[in-house]
């Protein structure tokens, strides 16, 4: 998978392909709403992701979202751990996952306050709390935006920490949440590898929400719907990847299929495959989406590109996304938008596929896109079996909320 493309962030070399992992957020929580950790639980996940052999295909980040810290800093204004539930601290904790080759990471807040429990937060504390982080040995950050201070304009306020991260000399991940604000697709990849361009995503396929941010709700179908405005491939690059929040995968209020959808698209843009829900004791259909090898790879392709819809039906809702892959195959995802009712004929000739593709690195070779003329050797990704040669078009009928996902390799 390590291949070249066009650089954005990189501190130190960590997150050339998008961060694969899990967070807390939905794993003995209701998704923030108890937003609770322990380190009995990230070492059992940890455990887990060794004993499942989610590590060998690529999975190595465990974090912690809003729910580590201490109600208040130490007597030298230090960031500390919740001892009741930490009891060997952040070292302890850090050295136990790294035991396991996997890597740790944590959250904390642009603000003075963090978001859910009101937790300290870094703001004037950048330098210390880098230096805290970074002497713990950890290895990836996340940084919120609640109450921060929104006369500085966001990219000025993200800054400060990715400026003390890299002052610390270790290699880690730095994560925006910043909700999508300031047009972080702009800037975002010049200070972090990840960062977020919408609001919160809940463990919903259509939600529309309220939450703070842009976009166009919390939901599946709202991000697929909001990222479809965004052309991604205009931005998206090694070390600087959009993320549209972590995967809900099989939530109670997540269905199989929402839940495939939701991988599909997160792997079809190039964004980090982090997974909020338990990963102990995988069931059939758990490991089915999340250990899905082929999916992955379209996930982590070297081309390094985000894919784009190309046809939307506004009638039937039929949607057909594109991306182009770095040995000249396609990936192409069919979506029925609707969220109820009958099956859809999704149907692309290969004449419509896109001639062209963003080139944001010139020191780069162009996306190989389809050669005139040429039929497709079509693979199913999700159903694992070869289809066979189609030498002008594929046609599938698919369910509501449903994806087909194919790789296509050119015959001429």
């Amino acid at each position: 998978f390590f291949l070249p493309c066009v650089h954005g962030y990189n501190n130190g070399g960590l997150a050339a392909l998008p961060p694969m992992g899990w967070n807390t957020w939905c794993t003995d929580d209701l998704c923030g709403l108890v937003d609770r950790c322990s380190d009995a639980l990230v070492s059992s996940i940890a455990d887990a992701f060794v004993e499942q052999g989610l590590d060998k295909l690529g999975y190595s980040f465990v974090n912690m979202d809003d729910c580590w810290s201490a109600k208040t800093r130490d007597a030298s204004g230090n960031l500390v751990a919740n001892a009741a539930r930490f009891p060997r601290g952040m070292s302890g904790l850090a050295k136990y996952v790294h035991s396991k080759g996997l890597k740790i990471g944590l959250y904390t807040c642009s603000g003075t306050l963090t978001c859910k429990n009101s937790l300290p937060g870094s703001a004037g504390h950048w330098i210390q709390d880098a230096n805290t982080i970074a002497n713990w040995k950890f290895d990836f950050v996340k940084m919120d935006y609640c109450h921060a201070d929104k006369t500085i304009p966001p990219k000025v306020l993200y800054q400060n920490m990715s400026d003390a991260l890299n002052a610390t000399g270790r290699e880690m991940v730095f994560s925006l949440c910043e909700w999508g604000e300031g047009n972080v697709s702009q800037w975002g990849y010049g200070l972090s590898q990840m960062y977020r361009i919408q609001m919160d995503h809940i463990p919903f396929f259509n939600f529309k929400g309220n939450a703070a941010g842009v976009g166009f709700g919390q939901g599946t179908w709202q991000i697929i719907e909001f990222v479809a405005t965004l052309n991604p491939s205009t931005f998206v690059r090694r070390y600087g990847w959009m993320d549209p929040d972590f995967l809900e995968t099989l939530f109670p209020t997540m269905s199989f299929v929402d839940s495939r959808t939701e991988f599909s698209f997160w792997s079809l843009w190039s964004a980090p495959l982090i997974i909020s829900t338990d990963i102990r004791n995988l069931t059939q259909d758990m490991r089915s989406i999340i250990m899905n090898e082929d999916v992955i790879a379209i996930d982590q392709d070297g081309l390094c590109t985000a894919g784009e819809r190309i046809i939307f039906n506004s009638t039937s809702g039929a949607q057909v996304w594109f991306k182009p892959l770095y040995n000249g195959d396609a990936a192409i995802l069919l979506y029925n938008s609707r969220l109820k009712g009958n099956d859809v004929q999704v149907s692309v000739q290969w004449s419509d596929l896109p001639t062209s593709w963003p080139h944001i690195d010139p020191d780069q070779p162009p996306a190989s896109l389809y050669p005139a003329g040429a039929a497709g050797s079509v693979r199913d990704l999700w159903g694992k079996k070869d289809l066979g040669l189609f030498n002008t078009s594929v046609s599938f009928q698919i369910a509501p909320r449903d994806v087909m996902m194919l790789r296509v390799s050119w015959v001429k």
